[in-house]
């Protein structure tokens, strides 16, 4: 199997000739990769001079080297040069583009497209009195959104993605950030749609939310994605627990505890590890990854020993 096919076999809850990885954002780039760093993230590299389609392809480059020095088979592009889908220069699509230039149809890609409403970054409060206030304005919103990511999904897919992974983060620690009640009016039926529409059009979807899920779980197994991510263990999410109520349905990412890769012992970061290989295992369906992403800060060595850990573990 090449990455691809292995992905795909996982998607469709079946046995690949070994557990895949990927990781939803890696960002802890410079140690091993000479120094370099994306365009458009946390530290941008000295740009001054380069032009667009030298940016492009220099984060689609780093995109492939990341994934072949830690075995992804799957890439997410999230990075936009801080151009946010400029009708002119739009990044997350022409990286799609150049990331199938250079290698093919080797690794399965992913972007963006997720249409429901989140956890706002800005005016809790009014989201929260529109809720309440407002809710037929809502569900407009609501509706536009979902148009909108329609259009995209034809867009993405032309330009040679694979699917989606749905990015908006829907809890807390302690729970959803809305009443299950409220989920179920005014996103689970419009994460409904979109992952249905984006599945008939022939693309993978994978719903990430980070936080306690456990409320609203069954409204995202419900949605059909192909999978879920990142089954989050610092909010009590045990990926056993879910593995064993809907692992015949969906197939599950992620739940290497984020927490003790940044803060914990190597013992408790290998249970982590191999707690996850463990109990996924049985029928397959499962990516190994961490249960958010390799962000800024977090020390190559506790990648390194996961990293480790599944290679290790990986065939079935």
């Amino acid at each position: 199997m090449n990455h691809k096919e292995r992905i795909i076999t996982v998607l469709n809850r079946e046995i690949p000739d070994y557990i895949p990885t990927f990781e939803l954002v890696f960002d802890e780039t410079e140690r091993d990769f000479n120094g370099r760093t994306w365009i458009g993230g946390p530290v941008d590299p000295d740009v001054i001079g380069m032009s667009y389609a030298e940016k492009i392809k220099y984060n689609a480059k780093l995109y492939i080297d990341i994934a072949k020095r830690y075995g992804h088979s799957m890439i997410f592009i999230n990075r936009t040069l801080g151009i946010h889908e400029n009708k002119e220069e739009t990044g997350v699509r022409d990286t799609i583009m150049e990331i199938r230039e250079q290698s093919g149809d080797e690794y399965m890609l992913m972007c963006h497209n997720d249409p429901t409403f989140m956890i706002p970054f800005t005016h809790m409060e009014q989201f929260c009195f529109d809720l309440m206030d407002r809710p037929d304005f809502m569900h407009e919103v609501a509706r536009n959104n979902v148009d909108d990511s329609k259009r995209r999904c034809h867009e993405m897919l032309e330009a040679g993605a694979d699917g989606f992974i749905l990015c908006c983060d829907y809890c807390f620690n302690a729970g959803p950030f809305i009443s299950p009640t409220q989920f179920e009016e005014f996103i689970a039926p419009y994460l409904k749609e979109s992952v249905q529409y984006f599945k008939k059009a022939g693309a993978y979807v994978i719903k990430h939310t980070d936080g306690n899920i456990m409320p609203i779980l069954k409204y995202l197994v419900d949605a059909e994605p192909h999978a879920l991510h990142s089954l989050d263990p610092m909010a009590g999410v045990d990926i056993k627990l879910v593995k064993e109520k809907y692992g015949d349905k969906v197939a599950l990412c992620g739940n290497v505890d984020c927490s003790l890769m940044q803060t914990g012992t190597s013992e408790q970061i290998r249970e982590s590890a191999e707690y996850c290989l463990e109990h996924t295992k049985p029928g397959g369906g499962y990516i190994f990854s961490t249960s958010n992403c390799v962000f800024r800060g977090m020390p190559l060595e506790s990648y390194d020993l996961i990293h480790s850990i599944w290679m290790k573990n990986r065939e079935y």
